[in-house]
């Protein structure tokens, strides 16, 4: 009966997880996909513009997050509930260092605009491991293996971008510009893949009822 309840309790956590993640998958693959194709197009926005996108991105992402904790806590206040769930406060985290780091970001831009590439493959880094659990979340077999795949595979584009940043690749700021857009377009294809295995799992379950 216990280890029931302890496999219910993870299978509900895990359709939260991958739910509530895929919710805004399709912008953030838009905003990837976009940010990829300029690096091809025009190179120099990698020492230029890309750092203005990446603080901007984590500064949307760190108020979005605070934007769902406030309303989650307002509608647990409504209905009575007492405790929320540890993954909302890990959000809430999460949210606080990325306005901390944007903050500092924004504060010593001087500087910090010279390594962008360094910010752009930790923020890759970063990412590929909440693919990677995200991925772990799906449904069946084949989707968490499509998906772990894909994580990997964007883990270790943002490995590559930290690689060639600091000198061990070929091809100087060109190189390292097509390393960078071609990182942040496999970052692209997993949101896309999370978002359309997630369509299907909910069409598939609509259909069963």
């Amino acid at each position: 009966m216990l280890i029931y309840l302890y496999r219910k309790v993870g299978f509900i956590l895990d359709a939260f997880l991958f739910e509530d993640f895929t919710k805004c998958a399709m912008l953030r693959a838009a905003f990837w996909g976009i940010m990829g194709i300029i690096l091809f197009a025009l190179p120099n926005f990698l020492l230029d513009g890309m750092f203005y996108a990446i603080v901007g991105y984590m500064l949307a992402d760190g108020i979005w997050r605070i934007v769902k904790f406030v309303r989650e806590s307002a509608a647990n206040h409504i209905h009575d509930k007492k405790a929320g769930s540890p993954l909302r406060y890990f959000s809430l985290v999460i949210a606080v260092l990325l306005l901390v780091v944007v903050a500092h970001s924004i504060i010593f831009r001087h500087f910090l605009i010279q390594i962008t590439p360094v910010y752009l493959g930790g923020l890759l880094l970063l990412e590929g491991i909440i693919y990677f659990v995200i991925a772990l979340c799906a449904n069946t077999f084949p989707q968490r293996g499509l998906l772990v795949f894909l994580s990997v595979i964007a883990f270790l584009g943002g490995a590559a971008v930290l690689v060639f940043t600091f000198g061990f690749g070929v091809g100087g700021i060109p190189g390292l510009t097509k390393v960078s857009g071609t990182a942040l377009l496999l970052a692209c294809l997993y949101e896309l893949a999370a978002y359309l295995i997630y369509r299907k799992n909910v069409t598939a379950q609509t259909r069963r009822i």
